[in-house]
């Protein structure tokens, strides 16, 4: 459609349709957004940059428009650095390639399907490029936390076995790392921790916020949680001193979630009546953790380490009421 026409299209919606004409309206945008989710989410990301004219390598704003790639994305050419960029430079889909495959691939990641299943699925790309993609979309979801936690809030560590799936090194001569190799027979350690573990930290409040962080060690939980703990929330927790601390610099009182032998649900704590109603406990981030675990350890049969902050941001938007994995190209290009 021409620019002339659609103006004039854009005037006669404003002023002579009915409201039951833009219902239908409406309805056929929805249709045609869900059909044209990659074209819509680069002209959005086209639109952005226009207005915003940063330039993505001095972040300088003497920027002018410098024709367009190959694929007819726009270019741009900033005067300061004297760089072309487009609309994808400085975005986790910089470079990629294949664009109409995006949606038809992003459909499978509403679910936890595997790379081997993506690829038998027909989308047209091999399995590296599915691995890839699924890195590239998961890279801006890492980084999506709740900003703050408020009203009863459960915060607990869970512990998942650290991986060198994918190293290479052991083809090159070297060792990925100074470890021990682990068979298939080894279990879980005496502590009933797995090996080589890699403290995971998980805390949900009510309201259906998730804050998820990879520890470096249990010392570091009350750094990690600063900031994101509101004035006069609850905070369950266990025992480990830094949850204290969190409550403590938040002013946010503390119930500490006392451990009952294995395999049976740890004791609850009632409150006051004239501070909060019902039984405090751990169960929901207990759950969390199950789910998270069920990921990493069956469904993607063990991910390396590297990457467990992509499968961490996937999680959380699994847990999130409604997503469908369209959603990630909007945040890949934000």
């Amino acid at each position: 459609m021409e620019s002339r026409q659609f103006e004039r299209l854009k005037i006669d919606i404003a002023t002579t349709a009915s409201a039951a004409q833009i219902v239908a309206l409406e309805e056929l945008v929805d249709t045609t957004v869900a059909q044209q989710v990659t074209d819509i989410a680069l002209a959005r990301r086209t639109k952005a940059t226009i207005e915003r004219r940063t330039c993505p390598h001095c972040y300088g704003r003497n920027v002018v428009r410098h024709g367009k790639d190959k694929n007819q994305r726009q270019r741009f050419l900033c005067r300061g650095c004297g760089r072309t960029y487009n609309i994808l430079t400085g975005t986790p889909m910089a470079r990629a390639r294949k664009p109409e495959k995006w949606q038809p691939y992003l459909a499978f990641m509403s679910g936890h399907m595997t790379v081997r299943a993506i690829v038998l699925a027909g989308i047209g790309v091999n399995h590296v490029t599915v691995w890839r993609w699924r890195h590239r979309f998961l890279t801006a979801t890492a980084l999506d936390n709740t900003a703050m936690l408020s009203g009863v809030i459960e915060a607990d560590v869970t512990w998942i076995t650290r991986s060198f799936k994918g190293r290479r090194g052991r083809h090159n001569r070297c060792r990925p790392s100074d470890h021990d190799a682990r068979t298939v027979t080894d279990g879980a350690a005496p502590n009933g921790l797995p090996r080589e573990p890699v403290p995971v930290l998980c805390a949900l409040d009510m309201s259906g916020g998730i804050f998820q962080a990879i520890l470096p060690s249990l010392e570091e939980i009350e750094s990690v949680m600063a900031g994101r703990i509101a004035t006069g929330s609850v905070l369950c927790s266990g025992r480990a001193a830094g949850y204290q601390e969190a409550a403590a610099t938040a002013g946010a009182e503390h119930r500490v979630i006392h451990q009952t032998q294995t395999g049976t649900p740890p004791a609850a704590v009632q409150l006051a009546p004239s501070q909060r109603c019902g039984l405090l406990g751990l169960a929901r981030v207990n759950g969390h953790h199950d789910l998270l675990r069920d990921l990493v350890d069956r469904r993607c049969r063990g991910v390396a380490t590297k990457y467990l902050g992509n499968y961490l941001g996937w999680h959380k938007c699994m847990c999130q009421a409604g997503f469908v994995g369209t959603s990630l190209l909007s945040r890949a290009l934000m």
